[in-house]
């Protein structure tokens, strides 16, 4: 199985402890309570709130996005604002998928298509 580990620098951790903790951290189920109700109006479930905390949820231009969270005592932790300012970048991201595009890259086929029409026209104007 392969693991990523995600490093984040001392001084941006420490920050983001400081801005959690100033705000008040909230479990995960707490946290879920604020998601409300979700397909079928089930009750959003803790695993849910811990897997966006550290897999985030693919916005429209294909980046991800995570909760912000840290760990106390090996446990996951969040804050109110912290779940509102998730949901908050996910609602502009959804308005405005084009910010911050994603270059896909083009098949072989596009690729060979492209070149042969750049070619075409350099060509055409008597470029070598």
């Amino acid at each position: 199985m392969n693991a990523t580990l995600s490093v984040v620098s001392p001084e941006t951790a420490a920050a983001l402890v400081e801005r959690l903790v100033s705000e008040g951290l909230i479990s995960m189920s707490a946290a879920a309570k604020l998601y409300g109700c979700g397909h079928g109006d089930a009750p959003t479930h803790k695993s849910t709130v811990g897997r966006h905390a550290l897999r985030g949820v693919k916005l429209p231009n294909g980046s991800h996005l995570k909760l912000e969270s840290i760990r106390v005592h090996g446990q996951l932790r969040t804050s109110r604002q912290a779940v509102l300012r998730f949901f908050a970048r996910q609602t502009e991201a959804a308005e405005m998928p084009d910010m911050n595009p994603v270059m896909v890259p083009r098949s072989p086929k596009q690729r060979t298509r492209a070149a042969a029409k750049a070619a075409a026209e350099l060509d055409s104007l008597g470029i070598k």
